[in-house]
């Protein structure tokens, strides 16, 4: 009797101080209300629960959430049971399970698309995919990433894939594409190489994204304390090429491409700079040749500079920090000056 009474308050106190959590999420198919349970779920969650089901508005995407459960009150059960069966259908709500036990034999089952869709990315905007990306990025920083059904994304892309960007960054290992603007799989085409530099097989890449797939935005997005850009400041300061400075005798294809961004009166002074100072003027060349390869995609390509034209994508720049996880996009206007007066290769 006491282990009874000591686990009945164990449940009443979790209850209690872990109540349930309501989320807005807002996933690239629409928002989705997730609904996390508690720990423990005990009869004292009914009234909580049910006042989530009946201020659901129709139409809502409703995540109910037991990743974390441990006990649910049968009673609770029932009730969500028959929310999901008979209410939300009947007030046009589309209700979503995750997570629970099996004992309590209620199956995993996504009702809403946490992915790209076809009609999705024929829908959706430039400006649109753009604003998904800077929010996404906000939530990577700020820790409030989505929950994603990875297995399930799996199972729904395995058919076809509808990414809705090409993302153009570099390989640094601090900077995953899909990670730091909070996507899942099959939303993005990822295109890497050192530096973000533009190339045949790169430009390639890009172009097969938005005239064969229809992607709708093209993001080139360097980032700071790029390897690629500080090695390269160095050997223009140095006067060497890479193949003298390394030993590689490929890598000043992607240094050539670079070397342009660099100034080369700030890079006299080098050696003179502080560590500070140093480290500003690298990133600043990063901008640059963000800039840069901004400019050279839609040079060099006939296929994307058309859709530009025409209103069908977008390409913009960004540079990621990798100290604060924070993405700027190039987008203001104020920049435009900068952006033209990069010279081109």
């Amino acid at each position: 009797l006491i282990g009874l009474g000591v686990s009945l308050l164990f449940i009443l106190n979790s209850s209690l101080r872990q109540p349930i959590r309501r989320i807005v999420e807002t996933h690239v198919g629409g928002d989705v209300l997730h609904i996390e349970l508690a720990n423990q779920v005990s009869f004292l969650n009914r009234a909580a629960l049910d006042k989530v089901f009946n201020n659901a508005s129709r139409g809502t995407n409703m995540l109910i959430d037991a990743s974390g459960t441990d006990y649910i009150d049968p009673d609770i059960l029932s009730l969500i049971q028959e929310f999901k069966d008979k209410i939300g259908p009947a007030r046009g709500i589309n209700v979503s399970l995750r997570g629970f036990r099996k004992k309590y034999q209620m199956s995993d089952e996504i009702q809403f698309a946490d992915y790209s869709t076809r009609d999705l990315k024929d829908q959706i905007t430039p400006d649109q995919v753009l604003q998904i990306l800077r929010e996404g990025n906000e939530r990577f920083y700020s820790g409030n990433r989505l929950s994603r059904d990875l297995g399930h994304q799996v199972y729904a892309t395995a058919g076809e894939q509808n990414p809705l960007a090409v993302i153009l960054s570099c390989i640094d290992s601090r900077v995953p594409a899909e990670l730091v603007l909070d996507l899942g799989i099959g939303d993005i085409f990822s295109v890497r190489v050192a530096g973000n530099v533009i190339g045949r097989k790169t430009l390639g890449s890009i172009e097969y994204g938005v005239a064969v797939i229809g992607v709708k935005l093209v993001l080139v997005m360097g980032h700071t304390r790029c390897g690629a850009v500080t090695s390269t400041v160095q050997m223009m300061c140095d006067h060497h090429n890479a193949t003298q400075a390394t030993g590689c005798s490929h890598l000043d294809s992607i240094v050539d491409e670079i070397a342009p961004c660099v100034d080369e009166e700030a890079c006299s002074r080098l050696s003179e700079m502080s560590e500070l100072a140093r480290e500003e003027f690298i990133d600043e060349t990063a901008r640059r040749n963000v800039y840069r390869s901004v400019q050279e995609i839609t040079a060099r390509s006939e296929v994307v500079r058309n859709l530009v034209d025409a209103g069908k994508i977008m390409v913009v720049g960004a540079l990621y920090d990798v100290k604060s996880g924070k993405i700027e996009f190039l987008t203001d206007p104020s920049t435009e000056l900068e952006y033209k007066g990069v010279p081109q290769a």
